[in-house]
């Protein structure tokens, strides 16, 4: 029975998933059908059509769902968008904003793929029409062939003609993109995935260099010339009035006029408005700031303090966070990370907290830990310069809306517990009112990434305790690797609210959600996790599983990978 549930469960959370998809591509599949019976039945593209068949018809019905799908693909990655629509729908509609915000590396990466599928079936539909040009060449209609003879070459217009050679171009930067955009490519080659994906900028350009062939061109005299007037004989027709009425003029042709080149300008458009706005935001005065403090810390981070050099206190929401770069290290990457320490009367600073993974995090913290050792090893005198960095942001996330919410439990894996840092700093600083419970799991596979925030956590429970409200945070922290009883008792023997919360292994996710259900019968609860994504996806699961018992449970997740 609990495998019936489990496979139900995956498969409504399969529809929901896809559900945007299949209305994406039914969308499409309309655009695709008026364009194909457009040019199918239109008189004026009756010789082209007798020349090209069906492929005339398949490579201009594509060509609208490519041109949609150029001019939207750069909305969901666009930040300074996001951050408009938080500023103007957060306060009436929190949550419809966060469950775009969950969803649009989702709606990228589908916008992605359509348009590399229909890519492939506009360029396979474009080489049948080169071999039809050659093969059905007809000298009275020379000048609506793309090709020059009945013996022109495939590869002369596949490669040497502008529309050809930039169609080549454009599907190979597509495939390129596509391939290093893959997960395992982007975990081991983000810098090549970087890199590839700014090939968008030849396609974009490609666009506009494609359609200089003219090779749709359509009938301009169908009133003097009707179709099919070239199968009558010139006995026939002369002995007719009527039908040499209606046959007059030879056909005459002539290309359309060219606005497809409107649609990638807009995807253009907005990608060039949205770095142009950042990287004045990240380079002026208000955004600017100053390296205060940088340690390595255990568990091979990096503990990194930035001043605004501003006096007036910048405002950031729990949960946001911040684009990274470091020109001493690379002058076009950055990095996203949240932010554990928000800014305060008397400090207008921020903090993060910096995980090492990847080339550019292992570079960044050789450099913090060079400094480190030769500041001891000179009586705490700096030898080498100030680490800066730029910084852009801060930016709305899914986790913004832990404070609108009653009830959370939040799951973070290693690193990922820095979205619920400043919601337990702010529990901490303050007597906010909600969250009112709180439920806390925490998973690493070694005990120092605990010590990065044990503090904060002790404290928090000692403040509940104190204020006789011991059931308003509840805490559970998981070691699944190397587990070592005498090595907790060292690094917590004096924090016994850590030590006694301590468990070997991975959490049993069916007695965490069981808690909840009894804990919360009929009432909301907001699960909020933040990890790699096999944990993404079963939390989710169970979400759905038990939400079925009563109790209401609403999912989040944040990730950057």
């Amino acid at each position: 029975m609990e495998r019936v549930n489990k496979i139900y469960h995956s498969s409504r959370n399969f529809m929901f998933k896809y559900i945007i998809a299949l209305l994406w591509t039914g969308f499409n599949f309309v655009v695709f059908c008026k364009a194909f019976s457009n040019y199918h039945h239109d008189v004026e593209y009756y010789y082209l059509t007798r020349i090209l068949g069906n492929g005339l018809c398949v490579s201009r019905g594509t060509a609208p769902v490519l041109n949609v799908t150029m001019a939207l693909i750069t909305l969901p990655t666009c930040k300074t968008f996001n951050v408009l629509l938080h500023k103007l729908f957060g306060r009436w509609s929190t949550r419809l904003l966060v469950h775009y915000l969950e969803k649009t590396k989702v709606l990228h990466q589908i916008l992605g793929c359509g348009l590399l599928i229909v890519a492939i079936v506009h360029s396979v539909a474009h080489f049948m029409n080169i071999v039809n040009f050659i093969d059905n060449y007809d000298e009275r209609y020379r000048e609506i062939n793309w090709a020059n003879g009945p013996d022109d070459n495939i590869l002369r217009l596949l490669f040497v003609t502008p529309t050809g050679f930039s169609g080549c171009i454009m599907l190979l930067t597509l495939v390129a993109m596509a391939y290093l955009a893959r997960r395992s490519m982007r975990d081991r080659f983000y810098n090549s995935f970087v890199t590839s994906h700014h090939l968008f900028l030849v396609f974009y350009g490609m666009m506009f260099y494609h359609p200089l062939s003219n090779i749709i061109k359509h009938q301009t005299n169908v009133d003097k010339h009707k179709i099919m007037c070239d199968l009558v004989d010139n006995v026939t027709l002369h002995s007719n009035e009527d039908l040499l009425a209606l046959c007059e003029e030879p056909p005459q042709f002539a290309a359309g006029d060219k606005r497809a080149w409107i649609w990638p300008l807009i995807g253009l458009v907005i990608y060039l408005a949205d770095i142009s706005v950042r990287y004045l935001t990240s380079h002026s005065e208000r955004y600017r700031v100053a390296t205060v403090q940088t340690y390595a810390m255990a568990g091979h981070a990096i503990h990194l303090r930035l001043q605004f050099c501003r006096k007036a206190t910048v405002k950031i929401l729990p949960g946001q966070y911040v684009l990274l770069q470091c020109p001493a290290l690379s002058t076009l990457e950055w990095h996203p990370f949240t932010i554990t320490e928000l800014p305060s009367e008397g400090r207008n600073d921020i903090t993060l907290t910096i995980k090492v993974r990847g080339d550019w995090t292992e570079e960044l913290y050789d450099r913090v830990v060079q400094r480190d050792q030769c500041k001891r090893h000179l009586d705490g005198v700096d030898p080498y310069r100030r680490i800066e960095f730029l910084l852009d942001g801060p930016y709305p996330s899914v986790m913004s809306n832990m404070l609108d919410c009653k009830r959370i439990l939040f799951v973070g894996a290693g690193v990922g517990i820095t979205p619920f840092v400043t919601i337990m700093r702010m529990l901490l600083s303050t007597n906010i009112a909600q969250p009112a419970r709180v439920h806390l799991v925490w998973i690493a596979r070694s005990l120092e990434t605990f010590l990065w925030f044990s503090d904060e956590i002790a404290r928090l429970q000692e403040k509940f305790w104190s204020q006789n409200k011991p059931d308003r945070f509840w805490v559970q922290l998981y070691w699944t690797q190397n587990y070592d009883e005498h090595l907790l008792a060292e690094c917590f023997g004096d924090m016994p609210s850590i030590k006694t919360r301590m468990h070997r292994g991975r959490p049993n996710w069916n007695d965490v959600f069981i808690d909840l259900v009894t804990l919360y019968p009929k009432k909301a609860v907001s699960v909020f996790s933040c990890g790699p994504k096999e944990l993404t996806k079963e939390i989710r699961l169970k979400c759905k599983e038990y939400s079925k018992h009563g109790c209401k449970l609403s999912y989040f997740h944040e990730g950057f990978g």
